[in-house]
């Protein structure tokens, strides 16, 4: 029971990484000027409205990071939009049967409870792999190819993700560890 709750808080947290990953992605939009910082608002940016993985949300925001010539074209914008756009409606609303009630999943002692951690797993897993999938298709049919093309820019553009991330934590922990309890 204990690895099956561990599997099931496993999807909950890569489910949870991911939604927050892409409302980042989603939140922030920057201009092709080199050096200008990013707009925050919920509906503006290149890809908005697209929920997808900390894959996909991942690349997309580095891809909106590319600057001076290695900025997205109109049309490479336009490409990866119609991509997205066909994996849509697997994100809609009614797309997926409903599943189990919170009767069954807030219930360990629920007899379908062991079939809806695997529904769960199951279908993170599936998220998982159409989303990964995804980020592969643009990568490699949009993205210019080489290590100088887009593509070798994406590893520095993460790479300095990365360090901004680190370096927020980091400020956050020592403003916290500094805060108090009281």
């Amino acid at each position: 029971m204990k690895s099956t709750i561990k599997g099931v808080l496993f999807a909950v947290a890569v489910a949870t990484l991911g939604a927050g990953a892409v409302g980042t992605a989603c939140a922030q939009s920057t201009s092709s000027a080199p050096g200008a910082a990013p707009a925050h608002h919920m509906h503006h940016g290149h890809f908005r409205g697209f929920g997808g993985s900390s894959f996909l949300g991942t690349l997309l925001r580095a891809t909106r990071q590319l600057s001076g010539p290695y900025a997205l074209t109109t049309a490479q914008q336009s490409q990866i939009k119609t991509i997205l756009q066909g994996a849509r409606p697997a994100h809609q609303p009614g797309a997926h049967p409903q599943g189990l009630g919170i009767t069954v999943i807030g219930d360990p002692g629920n007899s379908s409870y062991p079939t809806a951690i695997q529904n769960a797993i199951t279908a993170a897993t599936n998220r998982i792999n159409k989303d990964s999938t995804l980020a592969a298709e643009i990568y490699n049919h949009v993205l210019t190819s080489g290590p100088q093309g887009q593509q070798g820019q994406i590893e520095t553009v993460l790479a300095s993700m990365q360090a901004k991330e680190q370096a927020r934590r980091a400020a956050w922990a020592a403003k916290h560890a500094n805060s108090g309890n009281g």
